[in-house]
């Protein structure tokens, strides 16, 4: 008798699985759907997320706008290759109970679905209005509401969903704090002290040891989540390991490097000096050659710069009949051949002058005169000391892309993988594998979306809150950093954008203005920006 009802309970369980599996096999429209989604989502993730981190970079002209779409680009598809999760939770953060959808794994299915397609439109909402808002909290928020519809208020782990609440307030604040120490210290003791750039010289070597050891770290502690090898070593590993490195690059740097950079700063001065010479010499023979000093003939300044000299003029070959004719003739093929040629040239140029070769900077200052005031009126500094900054702005900027690309890709891929384990396996599971093929879909999303769309949020963050440069862009990504680290520990969500935006109003509280302590910030955008989120 025993024997007979394990038979009948084994026949009852392929039974339901069978039944399972063939329902989810119908929704197979979803899987290709999800793919479509997510992929869309990765490319918010890049024009939103990505381009943040960028942004002050950017702005303060440690690197070109090109340079930061490439830097960013291969930064964040290495991370998500490299270091991007081979598995990852079907609900992010545990906001809802996913037992309540075993029996019924079609409906997960759906409302994975309809969270990508609700996270994506939000993106390419804030994204067109240039809002830098939470990626993280958009798919999280978009989960949530589909399973408050589908199973209610006692589906949701509110006690999970309120840590992201207090974040919305404690990220932003506890980012502005420290930036503002930071920048406070730096302004102090660096900037404006009797000789700023030989101080930065002489304490490079601890500010390498200190920034690049905490983004370091930050990297292995989210590279840990993916990784079980880098898991199981834990903190006995990532904190040696993050602070060794940037020890090492410190002395490397005071011994080796040093030097280097100095000449190239200090070459770079020269030039930008002698190009300021230039252009005011321009300007002058310019104004002459309006007013009509000098006679009738152009100086030779004048001659120099119009690309003229004395004789030469364009000269064509004519016929006896004076009419001009090509010396050279080609054939019809060979027409062709330059006339697509030509077409290629001129599409691939309109593609970048519509996104790596703006001039975001002149974009943001016809946009918001308010803008334009404040890095009129900005507090500057020594432009040597700045620049020295600024070769430790990319670095962190870089270090941080990396381990968002191997960190956040999941907002992205998540939803995807689960749609796709349910559709396999006709089950609902807590881990699903990600295959590398998706995690390439969401790297090629994120790189996406940042080349078409990045400008956008870089024009936000980098102009419109407060006049930036190298400095402080160093301390807002310092502050970023530590933040995300601290707060990974405690176990609070944080949005690194948030912190962005939290560390730059501090620094704009702070930064003052040519002649005046007071703030150098502009709240009607900030306020803008806290609505967005």
């Amino acid at each position: 008798m025993d024997e007979e009802l394990i038979s009948f309970a084994a026949q009852s369980a392929r039974f339901l699985q069978d039944v399972t599996v063939d329902c989810c096999q119908q929704f197979f429209w979803m899987t290709i759907a999800a793919g479509i989604f997510g992929f869309l989502m990765a490319c918010g993730i890049g024009a939103n997320d990505v381009a943040n981190a960028f942004a002050t970079s950017v702005s303060a002209k440690s690197v070109t706008l090109k340079q930061a779409v490439v830097i960013a680009g291969i930064c964040e598809f290495l991370g998500a290759m490299l270091l991007g999760a081979s598995v990852t939770s079907t609900i992010k953060g545990k906001m809802i109970d996913t037992s309540l959808y075993a029996d019924e794994p079609g409906v997960l299915m759906y409302g994975m679905l309809t969270s990508l397609v609700a996270a994506s439109f939000i993106l390419a909402v804030a994204n067109y209005l240039a809002l830098p808002v939470s990626t993280t909290h958009t798919i999280v928020g978009s989960i949530v509401g589909f399973s408050l519809a589908a199973k209610g208020f006692n589906s949701i782990n509110w006690m999970q969903v309120s840590k992201i609440f207090i974040s919305w307030v404690a990220a932003p604040v506890i980012t502005g704090s420290a930036a503002a120490l930071f920048f406070w210290v730096t302004r102090k003791f660096i900037l404006l002290s009797q000789s700023p750039y030989e101080r930065a010289v002489t304490l490079y070597p601890f500010i390498i040891f200190l920034a690049v050891g905490v983004d370091l770290f930050m990297v292995f502690y989210k590279a840990g989540k993916n990784s079980p090898q880098i898991k199981e070593w834990g903190l006995k590993f990532m904190i040696p390991a993050g602070f060794c490195i940037s020890l090492f690059l410190a002395i490397v740097f005071h011994f080796v490097l040093s030097p280097y950079l100095q000449k190239r700063v200090d070459a770079k001065m020269e030039r930008l000096e002698k190009a300021k010479t230039d252009k005011e010499n321009e300007d002058v023979v310019h104004e002459n050659a309006e007013t009509g000093e000098g006679g009738e003939k152009k100086s030779a300044m004048m001659k120099k710069i119009l690309g003229e000299e004395d004789g030469e003029e364009e000269k064509v070959e004519e016929q006896d009949g004076g009419e001009p004719t090509i010396s050279t003739k080609m054939s019809h093929s060979e027409r062709i051949k330059k006339n697509m040629s030509a077409s290629f040239h001129k599409t691939v140029s309109k593609i970048g002058d519509a996104t790596i070769n703006r001039d975001i900077e002149a974009e943001a200052f016809a946009g918001s005169a308010k803008a334009k005031e404040m890095w009129e009126t900005g507090e500057e500094f020594d432009a040597r000391a700045e620049e020295m900054f600024s070769y430790l702005q990319v670095l962190t900027a870089c270090l941080l892309s990396f381990a968002h690309g191997a960190n956040d890709v999941a907002n992205a891929i998540g939803p995807i993988a689960a749609v796709i384990a349910i559709y396999n396996t006709g089950e609902v599971n807590s881990k699903n594998p990600v295959p590398k093929w998706i995690i390439f879909l969401g790297a090629a999303g994120i790189v996406l979306g940042l080349l078409l769309y990045g400008y956008k949020l870089m024009i936000s963050l980098g102009y419109k809150i407060t006049k930036m440069s190298p400095s402080r862009g160093f301390c807002i990504e310092l502050a970023a950093s530590f933040v995300v680290v601290i707060a990974s520990f405690i176990g609070i969500p944080v949005s690194t954008t948030q912190c962005q935006v939290g560390g730059t109003i501090g620094v704009g509280l702070l930064g003052g203005e040519k002649g005046n302590r007071s703030g150098n910030l502009n709240p009607l955008f900030v306020i803008k920006v806290i609505l967005g989120w």
